[in-house]
This record gives C-alpha cells, sequence and structure tokens, in this order.
C-alpha cells in the first residue's frame, strides 16, 4: 500500500496579504521509511485568489446551465485561472517555493491536501501540464474544530440510503435517484428510497442512527441551502438536515461513504460544512460537489465513481478516473466534484485497524460500570491512543475538549483562537516523537507514558498512573451518592480533583484554570481556582515564600503537584532539570533518566565533557553526538525565529558583538525588537517594559 503525499497548507492573515505556509510530506511504502517533511512559506494575494475562484465557478455554472450553448473553449479558460492561480501559489521567485513545485512534480501517488483553506479550488490549479486533480489521485482534509468521531470501515457495501427531490421540484433529481437505486440495487446492494415528503429531517435521521442494520452509503440530490446560521440538506417542508440534527449519530457513525450532489454543496465558506459533517461523523469518503452540475452529468460521475470504488480502488482513483472519463462533456461536470477524506482508502476493510474492545475501567473491588456517554467519551480515547499502546492524561483531556458543553466552555472564556492554540498543542503532544539520528530505541525509561505509568504493549488497554487516579475518584465519588454508573460529569470532576497531571500543565500554558473543565467551580477548592496563583511561564520555576532557610522535606508521593525543591541546586544543575522539565512535557512525558541526561547534553555541561574526554576520541565523538541530538532543523523554526537568527547573525557580521559568535544578547535583542512577536506580549504579561528591555540589552551588549 502506498501512503499519499500529503500537503499540508496553513493560512494566515497578514494585513493586506496572506502568509502560506506548505509542508509535503512525500508518501512512501508502508512500513519502508518516514515521510520527508520540508517547510515552505509564500505570501499571496488573497483577492486574488478569490477572483480566480470567482471565475472557475462562473464557468463551471454557465456550463451546467441547460439553456445556454456550450462553449468549445471551457477546458482552456479553466486552464487559465488554473494557471494563473497555480502560479500565484507557489511562485518560482519567492522562497524555495520552485523546490516544493519540484517535489510535487516528482511524486506519483496520491495526494491529500490537509489546509484550513476553503477558498482555493485545489483540483483544478494547473500546472502547465494538467489539472492536479487529473495529475493525482486527489483527496481533501479541512483542518477544523470539530470533535471528530472515529467511524467505522467496511468490507462491502450493503445497504445505501438514497434521498432526492424532497420538496418535489426537481424532477432531475428524482430520475437522478431512480437510476442510483437501480444501479446499485443491480449489484447486490440493499436500497432505501426517500423522495419528497417520506424525506423529513426525522425519517433521515431515524434511518442513519440505526444501529441494527447501519447505512454503508448515502447518495443525495437535491438542494443544499442556508437559513438562520445554519446550512444543511434541505429536507421536506423545508426543513435543514444540517451539523446539529446530524449529531444524533456520534454514537453509532455516518456511513462510510457519502456521495452529496447538491448546489454548492461542497463549495467554499459556510456550505463546505455541510460535506464536513459527515465527515466529522466518521465519512471515510465524501464526494460533494463544488457548483450545480448538470443532471446527466453527475449521474454518469456518479456510476463510474461507484464502479471503481466497489471494484476495490481507492477512493482518489475513483474519482480520478470519473474525471477523465467526463472531460469530453461540455457540461464540465468533471470539474466540479471534490473528495474530502484520504484518497487511498477504499472501502476494504484493514483487519489490522480494528478498534480495540474497551476494557471496562474501574476500581477492582468497586467494580462500578460505565454510563453511555462515558463509553462513548472512553471509546474516543481509546482509538486516538490506540497506536501508542496506553491511555495517558493528555489523551484523556483531548477526549474532554470533545464534549460540546466543555469545548464552548472553555472557547468562551479563552476564544476561539487561543482554543485552537490549545488543540495544536495537544496534537503536537500525542504526535509520536521522532527519534534524533542515531538514537537506539532502547531508552530505558521509554516505556512510560504522560504520567509516569508503564503502558505495556496492548492496544489501548493500559492506562496512565493519572488516569487510574481519576476512575479511582469517580468510582468514590459515584458510590458516595449511591449511584452505580460513572458519566462524564464524573470523569470531568474527577479530573480536575486529581489535579489533571501533565494536562494541567498544558492547559496552563494557554492561559486556562483546570477547574474551567466544570460547569460549577465553586465546589472546588477555592486556592485551585485563582488564575493569579498559576506561573505565568513555563512549568518548572521554583518559588520560595520567603527567604528563611530550607527545611528537610518529608519524603514526597510521586506524581505529586508540588513544586520539585530546587533552592539547593546550582544555577547550571537548576537550568538543566528545567530544560529536562520542558523536554518531557513536549513528548507527554515524566522526566526520564534519559531526557536528563539528554538535557545535559543540549546545555553543553562542561563537567560532563570533561568525564566524557577522558575515554579519548570515543568519549569526544560521544560528546559531540549527545549535545548535538537536540539542535532543531530548519523545519522546526517558525518563519518569524528564521528572521530572528538572521538578524541576531547579521548584527554579529556587522561587528556589534565582541567575539565572533551570536550571543544571547544579540538574540535577545533581534526577538524583542520584533514588534509583532509574541515574546513582547510575553514581558508585557510579566510586567516588563520591552523597550527599557531592549535598552538595557544594547547597553550590555
Amino acid at each position: 500500500m502506498i501512503e499519499p503525499a500529503t500537503l499540508n497548507v496553513r493560512v494566515t492573515a497578514q494585513g493586506m496579504t496572506a502568509r502560506y505556509e506548505y509542508d509535503l510530506r512525500v508518501g512512501s511504502t508502508v512500513g519502508e521509511s518516514p515521510p520527508l517533511e520540508m517547510e515552505y512559506t509564500v505570501e499571496v494575494d488573497p483577492e486574488l485568489v478569490k477572483g480566480c475562484r470567482a471565475r472557475i465557478d462562473a464557468a463551471l455554472t454557465k456550463a451546467a446551465d441547460a439553456q445556454s450553448v456550450p462553449e468549445p473553449g471551457l477546458v482552456k479558460e479553466l486552464a487559465r485561472w488554473g494557471k494563473l492561480l497555480y502560479d500565484q501559489l507557489f511562485p518560482r521567485v519567492q522562497g524555495n517555493a520552485a523546490e516544493l513545485v519540484t517535489r510535487l512534480h516528482a511524486s506519483t501517488g496520491p495526494v491529500l491536501v490537509r489546509t484550513n483553506e476553503q477558498e482555493v479550488p485545489w483540483e483544478l490549479l494547473h500546472d502547465g501540464r494538467d489539472f492536479l486533480g487529473l495529475r493525482h489521485d486527489l483527496g481533501r482534509r479541512l483542518v477544523g474544530k470539530r470533535p471528530v468521531v472515529g467511524g467505522r470501515s467496511i468490507s462491502r457495501v450493503g445497504r445505501a440510503l438514497i434521498v432526492g427531490d424532497t420538496i418535489g421540484d426537481l424532477p432531475s433529481a428524482r430520475e437522478e435517484v431512480a437510476k442510483v437505486a437501480s444501479w446499485l440495487g443491480g449489484r447486490g446492494i440493499e436500497c432505501k428510497v426517500l423522495l419528497g415528503h417520506e424525506a423529513t429531517v426525522l425519517d433521515v435521521v431515524t434511518e442513519l442512527a440505526s444501529d441494527e442494520t447501519p447505512y454503508d452509503l448515502f447518495h443525495f440530490c437535491g438542494h443544499v441551502a442556508t437559513g438562520d446560521g445554519t446550512t444543511g440538506l434541505m429536507m421536506h417542508g423545508r426543513q435543514l438536515l444540517g451539523a446539529v440534527a446530524l449529531q444524533t449519530l456520534s454514537s453509532c457513525g455516518a456511513p462510510p461513504v457519502a456521495f452529496i450532489n447538491g448546489c454548492a454543496s461542497a463549495g467554499g465558506g459556510e456550505v463546505a460544512s455541510m460535506c464536513m459533517s459527515f465527515m466529522s461523523l466518521g465519512a471515510k469518503t465524501v464526494v460533494g460537489t463544488r457548483t450545480e452540475v448538470a443532471d446527466e452529468g453527475a449521474w454518469q460521475f456518479a456510476a463510474e465513481f461507484y464502479g471503481r470504488l466497489l471494484a476495490g480502488e481507492p477512493a482518489g482513483a475513483g474519482v480520478r478516473a470519473a474525471r477523465a472519463a467526463l472531460r469530453e462533456r461540455p457540461d464540465a461536470a468533471w470539474a466540479s466534484f471534490i473528495l474530502y477524506g484520504d484518497p487511498a482508502v477504499g472501502i476494504t476493510k484493514d483487519e489490522t485497524t480494528e478498534s480495540p474492545q474497551l476494557p471496562e475501567p474501574h476500581d477492582e473491588d468497586m467494580m462500578i460500570a460505565l454510563a453511555p456517554d462515558a463509553r462513548q467519551l472512553m471509546q474516543r480515547v481509546y482509538e486516538s491512543a490506540a497506536d501508542r499502546g496506553g491511555v495517558a492524561s493528555v489523551d484523556l483531556l483531548q477526549g474532554l475538549l470533545g464534549e460540546e458543553d466543555i469545548r464552548q466552555r472553555i472557547e468562551g472564556s479563552i476564544g476561539a483562537d487561543a482554543m485552537e492554540a490549545l488543540d495544536q498543542v495537544i496534537d503536537q503532544v500525542l504526535r509520536p516523537p521522532s527519534r534524533a539520528d542515531g538514537d537506539s530505541a532502547a531508552d530505558g525509561d521509554s516505556g512510560t507514558d504522560g504520567d509516569g505509568s508503564s503502558t505495556g504493549t496492548g492496544l489501548g488497554g493500559v492506562l496512565s498512573d493519572t488516569v487510574n487516579r481519576v476512575f479511582t475518584e469517580a468510582a468514590t465519588r459515584v458510590a458516595a451518592d449511591g449511584r452505580s454508573t460513572i458519566t462524564t460529569a464524573d470523569i470531568t470532576a474527577a479530573f480536575v480533583a486529581v489535579g489533571g497531571g501533565v494536562s494541567a500543565r498544558l492547559l496552563e500554558l494557554c492561559g486556562v484554570p483546570l477547574a474551567r473543565l466544570l460547569p460549577d467551580e465553586s465546589t472546588l477548592d477555592p486556592r485551585s481556582l485563582d488564575p493569579s496563583s498559576l506561573d505565568p511561564i513555563t512549568p518548572g520555576q521554583d518559588t520560595l515564600e520567603d527567604d528563611s532557610p530550607a527545611l528537610p522535606r518529608d519524603p514526597a508521593p510521586l506524581n505529586g503537584d508540588e513544586r520539585l525543591p530546587m533552592d539547593d541546586l546550582s544555577r547550571s544543575a537548576v537550568g538543566i532539570v528545567r530544560l529536562a522539565n520542558l523536554l518531557a512535557d513536549g513528548r507527554g512525558e515524566v522526566i526520564s533518566t534519559y531526557t536528563l541526561l539528554l538535557a545535559f547534553g543540549a546545555m553543553g555541561s562542561e563537567v560532563l565533557r570533561r568525564g566524557m574526554h577522558e575515554q579519548g576520541t570515543t568519549g569526544e565523538r560521544a560528546f559531540r553526538q549527545l549535545s548535538g541530538m537536540l539542535t532543531p532543523r530548519r523545519r522546526d523554526l517558525s518563519p518569524r525565529v528564521h528572521d530572528v537568527l538572521d538578524q541576531a547573525r547579521r548584527r554579529s557580521a556587522a561587528g556589534r558583538t565582541s567575539s565572533g559568535r551570536v550571543g544571547e544578547a544579540a538574540i535577545l535583542l533581534a526577538l524583542l525588537e520584533d514588534e509583532e512577536s509574541s515574546a513582547r506580549e510575553l514581558m508585557r504579561k510579566l510586567g516588563i517594559d520591552p523597550e527599557q528591555l531592549i535598552q538595557a540589552l544594547g547597553r550590555a551588549h
């Protein structure tokens, strides 16, 4: 199996322009080698992007209009706008975008575009040779803030729900329903058809939510509309089947395959959320349309796509083949369809990816079961943590943030941007750590998860120490109340009560008190709710409440919440322990002996260097390797940090330093002189005037 090349595209506004940050992961045969990663940054004119897209959509809409005469130069016109847009997004004169183009050309397998950008018609970008949607098996995955249901895999399409002409004004949609039902039925697929008054929101949701006989495929042809801020499929009585109604499927999941043939069902803005609603509820493959598609063209595209998919081809190959088959049609139906999901995924079930059976977390003496809502929560947590071998507190935090009430409460407190940042921090922590070149996997402490307990080897079957404490606390609360099951609310309250483990530090870094997870904070110890008691900078800073001599301490329990006593450590030793804490936090771990030694090497410990150098050339080489293991690669730095280091080097080259090396003062000056940097904002939050600090550093420099 070939993994798709993944083109990550992150777009941020930059005044009159937009910054596009690209990261291309080149696919490889599964199990052979890790993907190659490299970062590229390009400044783009957003108005030009919108203009090209508008011209493309206008051309497609005109071609689909049955009353107009098809224009023979349509494909040429699409190529014109697609090429202009391609050259804007991948300019050869800016940065290293030319290298990205070369690598994209060299990629011959499927390509997944993972992005927060909905405006760009990626499938119709033209590289001078052909459209990307015809050169590659292309799929999209929008990066959003919605919690995602794991969904299910299927080995065949057994049942299909087909809905269309829901308000009785689209005879062509009724005809498409009949053709699709006949075509699928002729291949042994059981079809349920809902037309007109049969297709109410209640009827369609009832069918889709059936646990006994779940549907494998959902086909819709009709109106997609927006009303009262809600986008949805228009059902009988002009009711909208939108994300809120579809959340009823969160326990069973949406059908793995969905085909939405509606007016702009996959277009930009709010309408794109309709396809994303099915994706967030577990659909593996969703096909939608950019603009309205001519009736016959839509049916032929569906038949070509379904035929390929049922024959065992991946979804991306099926969509690409359907585009190629319809390319000569004057209605340009091929150019309107968009695939959401991994283009390498088909309907064949991979037996190795079965979700593990969820063991019942409980205290051995209490034997208290999970309520349905808590079971759904933990099923998501286990599925997310399956490939890491155990469930840590960060996994549980991510699961709790998927609960709508908790998410709304936190987002309302810190804002949407900070919420997105928190999601990114958690994703980074949970991402499997990549080892440095030559690093052995035989780390003596690598068998611990984020909270210090052995993870074991099972798929999601082992709970960390913190998570075990959460369930023990929850069970105690439930037993005290005389109840028999643990609810999500019990888990949340217990999570806060035991301190959250490493997760509390992640929340703290993003400005979220741990108690914000709860709807009512008044039942907790008031000292735990005071945001001013939280350390505004990275965890690990020791604090002394007075100047009295340190007294001998009683042995503290492991995983305690009090600060580690550090007043008896030298300044260099304190720096090493704090660095080890940051390294461990970044991996979602406690500080292991392996991580502590890494910190000694990263800090260039003179004591360690002298000791290792006594072993001659071997020791010197080993110290160089150890001290260089944590040196970041260029892709690990943001563009702004690259600018800071370049500015600091220019200062040194201009003779503004007393030595030939770039010192701390030069880097700090460049960091703080950038008025848009978050570093200045951090200083202000700490009560420091950045300008006065710059003057002080300048004098020292």
